[in-house]
């Protein structure tokens, strides 16, 4: 059954992220590990360590984990050799000279800890080495023991490292379900209104993809637009672009499947925009690239009239034209073979009256024409017109096979054309809903409870 998040849902403060949460136990085992200790050391150092290591992604967790207790230890050692040089300049009194000339020495030193995180390759630890270096010879270096600090400071930074990592694989009891094949729609499903992803998106689908979720996601753009939008997120499994026209493989930049219009109704649409006058884009694949040929229409020409569809199809070649995955080629003869879809864009009315008239020619069944505003200047609308055989449905089921998958769950906005609506993108509502699909808690996910 279909289900549906009523976005007219009052308004609400949001929940605490895991971050957050994950933090605040972190604070908490840091001043516990503090008290067990007999109160020694610093719990505020151990703190700060564990909150920086706290991160969306293991991989950062570690790295920063790495570079926290490597510069610690870096700032240490320059921070001890700097105490011993006080000591036996003062007799074994431990002293902090208020002076320029201290400061210089002072100064002199931190370039020698910052030189030293080059010589050995760790330049990630040189802000932690200095902050460490500083601490102990402006704040500490009169106390009575400094070395005690040197040596808790050390071991606090590590006690905060280590409380991170344990904080970081707790987990909610949950079964993970990587046999279904999820797939989610782009515009206004993982998009919100201004086409960016947000933060939350971002995090929480690199999460699952890493984690073994079977992810794609399928859209009425080229690959190539794809490829623009969906930056930072790391989509291993083929995708559903052009409205179904194609399967194509991110990682590999191959088409792993393409459905082709018959040349039969090439030729007749041709024909058609040929007639009415409009120029036109054909977006072919040949020999694995996408080839976009410009029919009627000579790029550099600008039209005279700047509301003309002549001039719409100019600002959508200026804008697309930089991108290395699409290749722009002027067609002075009609393109009917390897054809993927026609694209025309000009005012909405006129769009929409070139439809009209396309679905009353008696050929008109053996295409199928998609009206969208993405991509258009203000007032502007594309269509985009198909073989009746392309569709998301039945290259769903390509991908499917593809991936051998035994089951699908898809999301979008149309309740006719997935299995999860999702009317508003806005908070990272798809992602939540997808999570809820993908892992929900379960005690007999046990075992998950703990996981590095």
């Amino acid at each position: 059954m279909t289900d549906r998040i009523h976005s007219a849902a009052k308004k609400r403060l949001p929940m605490p992220g895991q971050r957050i949460m994950r933090s605040v136990l972190a604070a908490f085992l840091c001043l516990l590990i503090y008290y067990l200790r007999g109160r020694q050391g610093a719990p505020f150092y151990s703190i700060i360590a564990a909150l920086q290591c706290i991160q969306p992604y293991t991989a950062n967790m570690l790295k920063v984990g790495k570079n926290r207790i490597t510069g610690t230890l870096i700032g240490a050692f320059w921070g001890s050799i700097a105490l011993f040089g006080t000591l036996f300049v003062t007799g074994g009194e431990p002293h902090y000279d208020d002076n320029m000339t201290y400061y210089l020495v002072l100064a002199a030193f931190i370039g020698i800890v910052l030189y030293s995180t080059v010589l050995l390759k760790v330049r990630e630890s040189a802000y932690f080495s200095a902050v460490v270096f500083l601490s102990i010879t402006m704040n500490h270096i009169g106390d009575v023991n400094p070395y005690l600090f040197v040596f808790n400071r050390t071991l606090d930074t590590t006690i905060g490292v280590g409380v991170a990592i344990f904080s970081n694989s707790i987990h909610l009891p949950r079964v993970r379900d990587r046999e279904t094949l999820f797939v989610s729609g782009v515009d206004h499903v993982l998009f919100r209104e201004d086409r960016n992803l947000s933060q939350l998106t971002k995090v929480r689908l690199n999460q699952f993809i890493q984690d073994g979720m079977r992810f794609s996601v399928t859209t009425k753009q080229t690959p190539a637009t794809v490829r623009e939008l969906t930056q930072g997120i790391g989509l291993r499994l083929p995708i559903i672009a052009m409205d179904g026209a194609v399967l194509y493989d991110m990682q590999s930049a191959t088409y792993v499947k393409t459905q082709k219009m018959e040349r039969g109704t090439a030729e007749k649409l041709s024909s058609f925009l040929k007639e009415e006058k409009v120029p036109f884009f054909v977006n072919t694949v040949r020999e694995n690239l996408l080839v976009i040929y410009c029919r009627h229409f000579r790029p550099g020409m600008l039209p005279e009239n700047p509301g003309s569809a002549e001039a719409a199809i100019e600002a959508l070649y200026e804008k697309k034209k930089g991108s290395p995955y699409r290749n722009y080629v002027h067609a002075d003869e009609d393109i009917v073979d390897d054809v993927l879809y026609f694209l025309v864009i000009d005012k909405k009315e006129r769009t929409e009256a070139l439809f009209e008239r396309l679905m009353k020619e008696p050929w008109a069944g053996e295409v199928r024409g998609v009206l969208d505003t993405f991509d258009c200047r203000e007032g502007e609308e594309i269509l985009r017109i198909y073989s009746s055989a392309t569709t998301r449905k039945a290259m769903l089921e390509e991908l499917k096979k593809y991936v051998g998958a035994p089951r699908t769950v898809s999301f979008g906005i149309s309740e006719e054309k997935c299995d999860v609506v999702i009317p508003d993108a806005g908070g990272g509502n798809m992602v939540k809903e997808l999570k809820k699909r993908y892992e929900p808690v379960d005690i007999r996910g046990w075992r998950n409870i703990i996981r590095f």
